[in-house]
């Protein structure tokens, strides 16, 4: 049964090829955020505090090598996008024709990312698409084409199409896209106009974070972030996000306005499991998950940060039940029931029942410890 909401009749059957890529996509996203989570969560930044004189510092020693996975994955990706793009195009022209292309027309398909009218204008005078119907001025793939060009926009750099562009055109033809490792911000815990902080940005040994008066203890949070740089503007990104960024583009935008003419359709969802295989395609899209990579992966972060607060919460509470056993709890839950645990606290002002809760779950805690500690003595 479909869920509600859900409509996939859009989608023809020589398309429903554009699914499996588009959950690929999001695999190979997903693949990012779990090497980005696994290099940001003990802290990329090794920090000394250096004093000079009445002035003390906060010093970046060295910054980890960031693992050469996050830009492959996340060109491969970006690959990926613009592959089930074209590879639509494709089948789009080959139903309309009735007939399979040739080689040399089959060179003709390709999705353009074109600044302006004349450019788009020019590709389709190409001599390899002037004799393919559907690609002719005034047909109804073209007229699809011609409303997903970056001229379309009044910020041409910044569509999505120009920017998916360039990006693989650099990772196709010169070298995986570039990726660095930047300070996202340095916040005081208290603020004190007495301490300086760094603004982000690009990150490297020596680079000093925070200055203030020495014997001033202030405790500063750090925040890294890892950034893509895009090929024709030079700006720096959020890995994370630009990725999210255009497979939303691409999943919502791009397919479905090419397939169906319009973006007010049913969106295909992006968790789909590509590792098995299906007999009703459809029946599998209804299934599938709608929560993509990047925000499973912004879940995954929340859920960490809520171990830890719920940690130092509930190992402050009177029953006084030690940090590490409240931890091997929840870390032994899932991101899910974590933050339905955090949830739990929200009592509206009730501190009684706040008080109950929290004793509720330091029993939970209390449990698990001894049965690990009875599995352990066994």
């Amino acid at each position: 049964m479909t869920p509600p909401g859900r409509d996939y009749s859009w989608l023809p059957e020589h398309q429903v090829h554009a699914a499996y890529t588009l959950a690929h996509v999001d695999t190979l996203i997903e693949r990012v955020g779990q090497v980005l989570y696994d290099y940001l969560e003990p802290g990329p930044f090794m920090l000394e505090n250096v004093v000079e004189g009445e002035v003390a510092m906060v010093r970046v020693k060295s910054v980890a090598p960031l693992p050469a996975a996050v830009a492959r994955y996340a060109a491969d990706a970006m690959t990926q996008m613009r592959a089930v793009i074209e590879h639509t195009i494709f089948a789009e022209v080959e139903y309309l024709l009735g007939w399979a292309l040739t080689g040399e027309e089959e060179r003709a398909i390709e999705m353009p990312a074109a600044v302006s009218e004349a450019k788009f204008t020019e590709w389709l005078k190409h001599r390899r698409r002037r004799d393919l119907g559907p690609l002719q001025a005034g047909e109804l793939l073209v007229r699809r084409l011609h409303l997903l060009q970056p001229y379309q926009s009044t910020d041409v750099d910044s569509h999505p199409m120009r920017v998916l562009a360039e990006h693989t055109n650099l990772a196709k033809h010169r070298t995986p896209a570039v990726a660095a490792v930047q300070l996202g911000q340095v916040g005081l815990d208290t603020p004190d106009p007495s301490i300086t902080t760094r603004a982000g940005g690009p990150i490297q040994g020596g680079d000093v974070l925070a200055t203030g008066p020495v014997g001033k203890l202030v405790p500063v949070t750090i925040w890294p972030q890892v950034s893509v740089q895009r090929p024709h503007t030079g700006t720096w990104r959020i890995v994370m996000k630009e990725l999210g960024w255009l497979e939303e583009w691409v999943r919502t935008t791009a397919i479905p306005h090419l397939i169906a003419g319009t973006r007010d359709v049913t969106p295909l969802p992006p968790g789909l499991d590509i590792t098995v295989g299906y007999d009703d395609a459809r029946a599998a899209l209804s299934a599938a998950p709608e929560k993509s990579a990047l925000k499973r992966a912004e879940w995954r972060i929340q859920a960490a940060t809520a171990r830890q607060s719920l940690t130092e919460l509930l190992a402050s509470h009177p029953e006084r039940v030690a940090p590490g056993v409240i931890q091997a709890w929840l870390d032994r839950l899932d991101d899910d029931t974590v933050m339905n645990t955090a949830a739990r606290l929200q009592t509206n002002g009730d501190l009684r029942k706040f008080d109950w809760v929290m004793r509720e779950m330091l029993a939970e805690a209390t449990d698990h410890g001894r049965l690990i500690s009875g599995c352990s003595s066994t």
